[in-house]
This record gives C-alpha cells, structure tokens and sequence, in this order.
C-alpha cells in the first residue's frame, strides 16, 4: 500500500488482511469491503479456498470495480490477486481479468498499465494460462 501512496494515479483492487479478515479495498475511492466471511454466512453466497470462505458478493463487487477501473484516466490499474480460483476453477475474478488482460493486449484500454498481483510460485502458470509471456515483471524493489 506504500507504493499506492506514492502513485495517486490508480485505479484497481487490492484484498488486503485487516484485523485478519481479508477484505476488499478499492483503490480509486480508498474504501473498504468485506471479502472474507464467517462460517455462519449464507451458503447460496460462498466460495470456499482452502479453509478460508468468501462471499460471491464480494468477488462480485471486485469484478465490477475492476471493469470501471478500465475506464479510468489513471496511470496503473491494479488487480491483487490472481490465483489458482481463476486459473483453476474460473471463479474468484474471473471472467473479468481475462477480458481486462484481453483488452490490454489489443491496446483498448486507457492509456494505463495493468499490474497483476502473481504468486512467485503461480507466475509461469500464469503467463501461458493468460498468454502473457512477454509481460515485464516488477520485482517487490519497484515497490519499495
């Protein structure tokens, strides 16, 4: 979130942990959201990870703030993270990134960059699944 500090010009969703829930938080108006459920939420409303369970709601709402990030004059459009739920199961943020990566890569984006949170262990699986080969990778120092 230092990074963000720095670069005002963004756009996106990063789904940090606050008082150990994982929550939603949009970049472009600084809010949060929850993300992360209780084992008593409905389940008609539940993506389950591992032993951690997320409200559909919340992807949901991730999905459509990352598609109005698109459509924003900002510098960097943000989406943390892509993971096994998308490349694996489709769920989580997809269908979203694929279409936002498929609008980068035909340049009908704004004039922004796109940066995707990978997992260092997920980052080859990542770029064939999402034919990004030759996309730069910033290593955490760009962050710092």
């Amino acid at each position: 979130m230092n990074w963000l500090e720095r670069t005002p010009s963004a756009a996106g969703i990063l789904t940090p942990d606050v008082d150990k829930w994982r929550m939603l938080y949009d970049v472009a108006h600084k809010t949060y959201h929850p993300l992360q459920v209780r084992a008593s939420h409905p389940v008609n409303d539940l993506i389950m990870i591992g032993k951690f369970r997320f409200s559909k709601a919340g992807f949901h709402l991730a999905q459509q703030l990352l598609l109005k990030s698109t459509e924003m004059p900002v510098d960097w459009v943000v989406v943390d993270e892509v993971g096994l739920l998308e490349m694996k199961q489709n769920a989580g943020l997809e269908p979203v990134i694929s279409k936002i990566i498929s609008l980068y890569k035909a340049d009908k984006a704004p004039q922004s960059k796109l940066l995707l949170v990978i997992r260092d262990y997920l980052l080859d699986e990542a770029r064939v699944h999402y034919k990004i080969e030759n996309a730069p990778v910033l290593n955490k120092s760009f962050f710092e």
